[in-house]
């Protein structure tokens, strides 16, 4: 089925006088995840699920670029296709861009509204190597977008109003000369307007653009049928289709763009313009003390719903019910029940054994692997939109009451990793690259490694994977620069992955905050800068059952052990029967030698 689309595609492209043919499963807005229409094409012509793949076809080959979380899983989806895997970042493998160019694939044809204006120049040999083609429309039955309502945040869950959210933006684009901004990364959006919506799965996001200009005008272009009947902002409405012709009536504005976060297409309709990073994007990542509380508050709660997981798997191990499916099909109808929570924050990865080694893994209904008395290692890793927050939280349990030595020494390896990055001290200054070493050399040092980056920033009910803070050695463009501050929250999750056999993830979130106290002048001057270190705000036990106690130093033990005590004096007060709190003790025992 697959081999026979792409054919025909090829022979578009001789028709065409195209040499290659790019498709992209992304939208207009630059959006991580995307709405079931902007998957479409790729679906169509290609196997593979996962939320990160570029499909290059030529007039005779073709190619499915992705990164190393998918890497397992992309090798089992292509079997039977004509479709080459090229494992992005390893060595030795050339870049999409530049593999277009060393093989003379011009003419191009991509369609542009689906990549930024710094990333089409990264495709362009000259001005006339690329064409702005869009060949989705060949595509059978494309869904339309969602039409779901949108709906505002409450006041008493932000720190600041859309007045000030606003002010903050154009104070900033002033300082290039700017007059007036467009604004299209979704997650933007919906965080100066402090609104949410449902277009995207898992996304609280909703298909708009957003225009501000200095003189008090702010436009949201959108469907009006996902406007609430009565809507409290008062600003200017216009439809989603309308923003090309609003941006020509305007030529002689000077725009800020983010050259990273809006499209090629929407770039070349404005004339004058000036680059700058979104205001919007840097200022959403720093939250502020309200957003600080209420997602403490919100880690607490799923905090209790991974106990409440394990105590499932504990107790129904042997009972020969419990699979992949039904396992994360648990945690999922526990957030369901919980009226705090809208949404999970992403698909529920459960991977048994071989399974857990595929990062991004997520069982269905059918095929999903069993438990049985074999069973070594069980991986969750799932999170959740909470009303005041958003969490992502990875689990390995070792579920085994004979547990394979090495297992037990990569699982206390992966821990030491995350201890290592989690105690971190740090100037002002640094970036997540500077620090990712923290994590990794750990693993480096026993010659493993994952394909991965060691954590991301994560939204305030918004996107799960958020910049531009990150811990990652090879940083993109937009977090090179991403110097770490106190109201960022970033992930840290450290793995061991061994192909075939079993993976090991276990992730915290991390709050970066001041690492000292100086309260009088005498203090102030013994320290040298300023300096920042991280609070440890997930609340979720690790598995004692994989802990060497012999491979940990004294310190370690000690972080351990306070950890398991500080979870434990948080989650108690929450559970909800005496078998529960008895659980939670157990779990959380001290650790000695």
């Amino acid at each position: 089925m697959y081999n026979s689309r792409i054919k025909k595609l090829q022979e578009r492209l001789i028709k065409d006088n195209l040499k290659a043919y790019i498709i992209r499963s992304g939208d207009p807005h630059l959006s991580e995840y995307v709405a079931d229409r902007y998957k479409a094409e790729r679906l169509f012509y290609c196997p593979f699920t996962g939320s990160n793949g570029t499909l290059l076809i030529t007039r005779d080959s073709a190619y499915l670029y992705t990164d190393g979380r998918y890497f397992i899983q992309a090798e089992k989806e292509l079997e039977g296709t004509i479709i080459q895997l090229v494992k992005e970042n390893t060595p030795g493998v050339l870049p999409i861009q530049d593999f277009i160019r060393t093989n003379g694939l011009y003419p191009l044809g991509m369609n542009i509204s689906l990549f930024s204006n710094n990333e089409l120049s990264k495709f362009q040999r000259d001005k006339e190597s690329v064409f702005d083609v869009d060949y989705s429309v060949l595509i059978p039955n494309i869904p339309q977008l969602p039409l779901d309502t949108i709906w505002q945040v409450s006041d008493t869950l932000l720190s600041d109003t859309i007045h000030e959210r606003v002010n903050k933006v154009l104070e900033q684009i002033k300082k290039v000369g700017a007059d007036c901004t467009l604004i299209s990364s979704l997650d933007d959006v919906a965080y100066i307007l402090g609104c949410r919506g449902n277009d995207i799965q898992y996304t609280p996001v909703f298909y708009s653009f957003l225009y501000l200009d200095i003189y008090g005008n702010i436009d949201l272009f959108i469907d009006p049928r996902k406007l609430p009947d009565s809507f409290y902002l008062k600003i200017n409405y216009h439809p989603y289709d309308k923003l090309l012709s609003f941006i020509e009536e305007r030529e002689n504005n000077l725009f800020s763009i983010d050259p990273e976060r809006t499209n090629a297409r929407l770039v070349r309709k404005i004339k004058n313009k000036v680059f700058q990073t979104s205001p919007a994007f840097i200022n959403k990542s720093v939250k502020g003390p309200v957003e600080i509380r209420k997602s403490k508050e919100a880690q607490a709660h799923d905090a209790l719903k991974f106990v409440k997981l394990q105590k499932f798997i504990d107790d129904n191990f042997a009972s020969g019910t419990l699979d992949e499916y039904t396992i994360a099909r648990y945690i999922d109808k526990l957030r369901e029940d919980d009226y705090k929570c809208f949404s999970n924050s992403f698909q529920t990865i459960v991977g048994i054994d071989s399974n857990s080694a595929m990062m991004h893994y997520a069982p269905s209904p059918e095929g999903s692997r069993k438990v049985t008395d074999k069973t070594q290692v069980i991986l969750v890793d799932s999170g959740g939109h909470y009303y005041g927050g958003t969490t992502d939280i990875t689990r390995t349990f070792i579920v085994n009451p004979n547990p394979l030595r090495e297992i037990v020494n990569d699982y206390t390896l992966t821990l030491k990793s995350n201890i290592a990055l989690s105690k971190v001290v740090f100037q002002e200054g640094c970036t997540g690259q500077s620090l990712d070493l923290a994590a990794r050399s750990i693993m480096w040092n026993k010659g493993l490694d994952y394909k991965c980056g060691t954590g991301h920033g994560v939204g305030y009910m918004l996107c799960v994977h958020e910049g531009p803070v990150s811990f990652r050695f090879t940083p993109g463009p937009s977090e090179r620069d991403a110097i770490l501050k106190p109201g960022h929250i970033i992930t840290d999750e450290p793995g061991v992955y061994k192909e075939g056999r079993y993976g090991i993830r276990l992730e915290n979130e991390l709050l970066v905050r001041n690492a000292f106290k100086l309260e009088t002048p005498e203090e102030q001057k013994q320290v040298q800068g300023t300096f920042f270190s991280f609070e440890t705000i997930t609340y979720v036990p690790f598995d004692i059952r994989g802990i060497n106690i012999s491979l940990l130093t004294d310190e370690e033990l000690e972080i351990i052990n306070k950890y398991h005590e500080r979870v434990c004096n948080i989650l108690l007060p929450l559970c909800d029967s005496p078998e529960l709190a008895s659980y939670l003790r157990k779990i959380t025992i001290k650790l000695t030698r």
